[in-house]
């Protein structure tokens, strides 16, 4: 896995993290919704994967540069 590739999926993470608010904020206030299972779905299924990947990715960038520091 190339640095470009980690960078992305640490973007990707995040991007995934603030949908997930954003489409519950749109769902309780803009439409007001009340609260159904979509928006726990979405916020706890959702979110955790996202913040899995997202740490997932900084091991792995964290991991490349300690091989970039130990190559030079």
């Amino acid at each position: 896995m190339d640095r470009r590739t980690v960078k992305y999926g640490i973007a990707g993470a995040i991007t995934t993290m603030v949908g997930a608010i954003a489409y519950a904020f749109v769902r309780l206030y803009v439409m007001n919704i009340r609260v159904d299972i979509s928006i726990f779905v979405v916020n706890i299924v959702v979110f955790s994967a996202s913040a899995a990947a997202l740490v997932y990715f900084l091991w792995k960038d964290r991991q490349l540069e300690e091989e970039e520091m130990f190559r030079d």
